[in-house]
């Protein structure tokens, strides 16, 4: 009996993750630290944290020219500068709202 019953249970978790797999994508890697941008990376070479009149934003190795995000964080707009942030480079939520954090403190 209880050889049907660990069967099942195993049935069970394999067909959890087989379905998990088609839907996800590719897997996340949940044992190292998680992958943002270190305010370096978001800040353009060259300019200083009391300059904030750039619309450009350095993120890893991409380049976001958006002023409508800029202007988001500018009012305040924290949520919708994160949705902005996911559907320009495609983040997941914690990696978009640590980015659009350190925008923030670097646009102070």
């Amino acid at each position: 009996m209880s050889g049907l019953l660990l069967f099942a249970l195993g049935f069970l978790c394999g067909a959890g993750l087989m379905l998990a797999r088609r839907r996800g994508g590719e897997a996340r890697d949940l044992t190292g630290p998680p992958r943002i941008a270190p305010p370096s990376a978001i800040r353009p070479p060259g300019q200083t944290q009391a300059d904030a009149s750039w619309t450009r934003v350095h993120i890893n190795s991409e380049t976001i020219e958006d002023t409508e995000l800029l202007d988001l964080i500018r009012r305040g707009r924290k949520i919708e500068a994160i949705k902005r942030m996911r559907d320009l480079t495609g983040m997941r939520l914690a990696e978009a709202k640590n980015a659009v954090e350190t925008l923030e403190q670097t646009l102070r």
